[in-house]
């Protein structure tokens, strides 16, 4: 999970884009989406992924995005691109690591 403050104005094709990019990045393939919703300063924006879901939530100047997935990834090429798209200012990251139930 990441969230920081945002300076950019956002449309609703630019945060699907995001979404296709990011997921592609992680190696992830998208089954439905992405879709957003909202405008012009509130937007949320969804992509279902195979190993799970990816989204980003963009309130004010708030930014949130979220990328969950049962396969392991590599997320510092994710994260350099959230930082770059979204234009994160004071970014936060919390990974969340679960364990294998079986």
């Amino acid at each position: 999970m990441v969230d920081g403050i945002t300076m950019m104005a956002f449309t609703g094709e630019y945060l699907e884009k995001f979404l296709a990019d990011v997921s592609a990045l992680s190696g992830m393939k998208v089954i439905n989406g992405p879709i957003a919703y909202g405008g012009p300063s509130c937007w949320d924006a969804l992509v279902v992924l195979s190993e799970s879901h990816g989204a980003v939530h963009v309130h004010g100047k708030e930014a949130y995005v979220d990328i969950f997935s049962c396969k392991s990834f590599d997320i510092n090429p994710a994260l350099e691109l959230i930082k770059q798209r979204l234009k994160l200012r004071n970014m936060r990251v919390e990974e969340i690591s679960r364990p294998i139930l079986s």
